[in-house]
């Protein structure tokens, strides 16, 4: 089922326009679990839009008045709700561990993907970099973390973010030479002081950015896309899947 927040998402991790429509999508995503109570008033005040504007995004979803905007990502929410638990009950996440291509024990592995959920529980935001295609791979723990409450978006260079503590930074980048630049090129977005995670196949990052708030999933291999994409889909879902277990049962 295409559920709605599937396509906003659409909207907004594709679009190159920081326009109404942008800043109507990121602030529903932002306030996800608020909207089944809050009013078209409320909406246009917080967000500071023009009635015109809510009205102009709906249309492009098919709707014609809020309340049935708001009503249908609601239930649609219910559904994604549903969906989660029916796909993860009875799932277990040491068997996905066992099976995927890895660099470590088991148990370290799990450890690393538990940590991780602790960062993304405590995360005000969540923020996903690197290029289109492997970053895109990531849509399914997206919403399924904004299911959940949290707000989880794409970076977008036209879209000025400051980073703080407070914030998660999921970096995927093969060689990893993608994080090194981006600090030195877009130092105002502030990065480094965030919580980081890195996926890479780059093994010398488990040494050079390993810290306190930065922890490096290394996967084996030769910097082949098409192999560190299934390894990045795996990745994602077993952090979908402990997250739910971990703190949403």
């Amino acid at each position: 089922m295409n559920i709605l927040l599937s396509r906003i998402l659409t909207y907004l991790n594709g679009t190159l326009f920081h326009d109404y429509n942008y800043k109507i999508c990121t602030f529903i995503i932002f306030h996800y679990l608020e909207m089944e109570d809050m009013s078209e008033e409320e909406f246009l005040e917080k967000g500071c839009f023009k009635k015109e504007e809510l009205y102009a995004f709906i249309a492009l979803l098919g709707f014609n008045q809020y309340e049935e905007f708001k009503e249908t990502l609601t239930n649609h929410h219910q559904t994604r709700l549903n969906q989660i638990r029916v796909r993860m009950l009875g799932v277990d996440s040491r068997d996905l561990i066992e099976n995927m291509d890895k660099d470590c024990s088991d148990d370290e592995m799990e450890k690393t993907i538990s940590d991780i959920c602790d960062k993304l529980y405590h995360a005000k935001r969540i923020v996903v970099f690197g290029a289109l295609y492997p970053i895109s791979i990531a849509i399914e723990l997206q919403t399924d973390m904004i299911t959940f409450g949290k707000p989880f978006i794409q970076y977008h260079s036209y879209d000025p973010i400051v980073m703080d503590e407070k914030d998660v930074a999921i970096v995927i980048s093969a060689t990893g030479r993608y994080l090194e630049g981006f600090k030195k090129s877009k130092e105002d977005v502030h990065i480094e002081k965030a919580q980081q995670i890195l996926i890479t196949q780059n093994k010398k990052y488990i040494r050079t950015e390993t810290t306190d708030n930065c922890k490096v999933i290394y996967v084996p291999g030769k910097f082949d896309s098409i192999n560190f994409n299934y390894q990045i889909m795996t990745i994602c879902d077993l952090i979908r899947l402990h997250y739910f277990q971990q703190y949403y049962l």
